[in-house]
C-alpha cells in the first residue's frame, strides 16, 4: 500500500508542476487580451544547413548502433 502512495503522490507532483509549466508558457506567449505576442507567424527554416544537421544526426546515431552491435556480439562470443 506503501508504494501505491508513493505513486499517487508522485502523480500529483507531476500534475501540479505540469500545470504550472503550461500557465507560465501561456503567459509568457500572450498578453491580457488573450492575443499571441509574437507579432508574425514563425516560419518554419528548411534548408541545406537543416539537411546536413539531420544528416549529421542520423549517421552518428547509425554509428553509435553499429558499435554497439559489435560490443553484443563480441560479448556472446565470449561467453
Amino acid at each position: 500500500m506503501a508504494g501505491l502512495g508513493k505513486k499517487l503522490m508522485w502523480m500529483a507532483v507531476g500534475t501540479a508542476t505540469s500545470r504550472a509549466v503550461r500557465g507560465a508558457t501561456r503567459n509568457a506567449l500572450h498578453n491580457r487580451a488573450g492575443r499571441p505576442k509574437l507579432p508574425q507567424a514563425v516560419r518554419y527554416r528548411s534548408g541545406m544547413a537543416t539537411a546536413l544537421s539531420w544528416v549529421i544526426g542520423a549517421s552518428a546515431l547509425m554509428a553509435i548502433a553499429d558499435v554497439l552491435k559489435e560490443q553484443s556480439k563480441d560479448a556472446a562470443e565470449a561467453r
